[in-house]
């Protein structure tokens, strides 16, 4: 009831909306960071898609080539442009740290403090992303003396266990430690780390079965035959990044419940 009442639907909306804006600056941001720092498009490339995997869940193959190519033609700015990017980006994480202060009944930042906090949740981004590129190198180096030490059958189990973690738990965790992030530190209520975890594992196991489900219904269901033509993909895009953000705002409601049992429900 309180989802309604603070308008839910039309929020995750306006953060959606904002989402799907500000993706395509964002990943040519977290990219251009990567090539930057390493000098390598494709691992850049790699490990942000890897990041960003659920988030571009609908997308088919031939969308995310396209996407692909057009970022690997954007993806040629120098420092200035690449902080540009960021601040463009930026607009995603003011939208939903407005929808979250208005969830726990705050006064809004303002306009100097909103936008460096968002700032500095693209950045943290940016940091996900080195760490995301140093695990994907550290975990080939291992491999490699996995297989100097107990050869081709050693380096094989190893491949399949990292290849497991890799694909299942770390974007569990990745999840997990974004939505822990959101409920801990943009709140300017104060939030326990207790309530905080639990926000965070409610929204991660919604998140994931929201996943699966919707993976379902883009395979089996989501036959528009071809109506809207290009635009099918940011319609699909833009529908599942209505409901992650739902996801996210329901469960901010949970969380500020726990923090404030007494806080009055909205008129």
């Amino acid at each position: 009831m309180r989802f309604q009442g603070h308008d839910g639907p039309d929020r995750a909306a306006a953060v959606a909306y904002y989402a799907l804006l500000s993706l395509l600056p964002l990943l040519i941001f977290l990219i251009s960071l990567g090539v930057a720092l390493l000098g390598s498009f494709e691992e850049a490339y790699q490990a942000t898609l890897f990041l960003f995997s659920g988030v571009v869940l609908p997308l088919d193959q031939e969308s995310l080539a396209t996407l692909r190519e057009f970022v690997q033609r954007a993806t040629r700015f120098q420092w200035p442009g690449i902080l540009i990017l960021a601040w463009t980006s930026r607009r995603i994480f003011a939208a939903l740290s407005s929808a979250l202060e208005r969830i726990f009944e705050v006064p809004s930042r303002g306009f100097a403090r909103g936008n460096l906090l968002a700032l500095a949740m693209v950045m943290l981004t940016g940091a996900g992303l080195l760490i995301t590129l140093t695990l994907t190198t550290a975990v080939a180096a291992l491999e490699g003396f996995v297989q100097r030490v107990t050869g081709p059958h050693g380096a094989e189990t190893f491949h399949g266990l990292s290849a497991m973690l890799v694909t299942h738990v770390v974007p569990i965790a990745v999840g997990f430690a974004f939505f822990f992030a959101i409920y801990r530190v943009v709140p300017r209520r104060a939030t326990s780390t207790a309530h905080a975890f639990t926000g965070a594992l409610l929204a991660t196991v919604l998140w994931e079965t929201a996943k699966a489900g919707f993976a379902y219904y883009v395979r089996n269901v989501a036959h528009y035959g071809g109506l809207y033509g290009a635009l099918e993909a940011v319609l699909v895009l833009a529908l599942w990044l209505e409901l992650s953000a739902s996801i996210v705002l329901y469960c901010g409601e949970v969380v500020a419940l726990l923090a404030n049992p007494d806080i009055p429900s909205p008129s």
